[in-house]
């Protein structure tokens, strides 16, 4: 296991936000993360990156506890996209890319011509390409939302961990955002509100007041009344004629 959490949680003001979480993630799989608005899908996310310490259990990174290991070194392996990720700097979409080979530079590590090469490959892969030289400020919701995945894939980790990364991108990017995370090399553990986008992880962990109440197969999870219980909502699964995709349709519950 690559990420192992162990009755992990986070309270606030004695308020508990996540709660009595057990995950173990395997090394190269998707696992996808649903839940309503509040549900601590963010929080745990932030938990699994080590950028907010809990307050009961651990977080455990390749065996070693993750709030013991250098920042630096965590930044290595996890790199963490964030929902609403902004800036008030004056830089240029390179700018932002470019902070994604940080934790890989040093006064031994300068600047190299592979690190040209991986922020344009990151750029390329987001179809960043030709954006370099735009101010931040100028750039869509979309488009930043694509730049701040540039940034994290230049990171080179082994883990992303991305809450609701197809927020602000249109139908086309959508698809192929979820298709490059597919076929990435990594770990990658996603918060997703679509839950048709959901049943093409390989897992899918379904939060619930602040616990992780189903784990498992996304055709073994997302059932039709687990969707009613957690979210309120009435569901039926169709199937796509073209290729055989289950999908859900959702009904208002009245």
């Amino acid at each position: 296991m690559i990420l192992r959490t162990k009755d992990l949680g986070w309270s606030v003001r004695g308020k508990a936000i996540v709660s009595g979480v057990d995950l173990a993630i395997n090394e190269g799989e998707t696992l996808g993360l649903i839940g309503p608005n509040g549900s601590g899908k963010s929080t745990l996310l932030k938990l699994l990156g080590g950028i907010r310490q809990p307050t009961r259990g651990a977080v455990s990174l390749q065996g070693r506890d993750i709030a013991s290991m250098p920042r630096r070194k965590v930044a290595q392996i996890i790199a963490f996209l964030e929902q609403q990720a902004e800036t008030t700097e004056a830089i240029t979409v390179r700018d932002a890319v470019e902070l994604g080979r940080t934790p890989w530079l040093g006064p031994l590590q300068p600047w190299s011509p592979e690190d040209d090469r991986i922020v344009a490959d990151a750029l390329r892969d987001t179809d960043m390409t030709g954006f370099e030289k735009r101010q931040w400020a100028t750039l869509s919701g979309g488009e930043r939302q694509r730049a701040h995945l540039a940034r994290s894939l230049a990171q080179r980790p082994e883990i992303l961990l991305l809450d609701e990364p197809t927020n602000h991108l249109d139908i086309q990017h959508q698809l192929s955002i979820l298709q490059l995370v597919s076929s990435l090399p990594v770990t990658a553990v996603i918060a997703l509100h679509d839950l048709n986008q959901a049943l093409s992880c390989d897992r899918v962990g379904v939060m619930a007041g602040g616990r992780l109440v189903a784990l498992g197969k996304p055709e073994d999870v997302l059932s039709v009344e687990r969707v009613t219980a957690v979210f309120g909502v009435r569901a039926s699964i169709i199937t796509d004629p073209a290729d055989g995709t289950r999908l859900f349709r959702f009904h208002s519950p009245s």
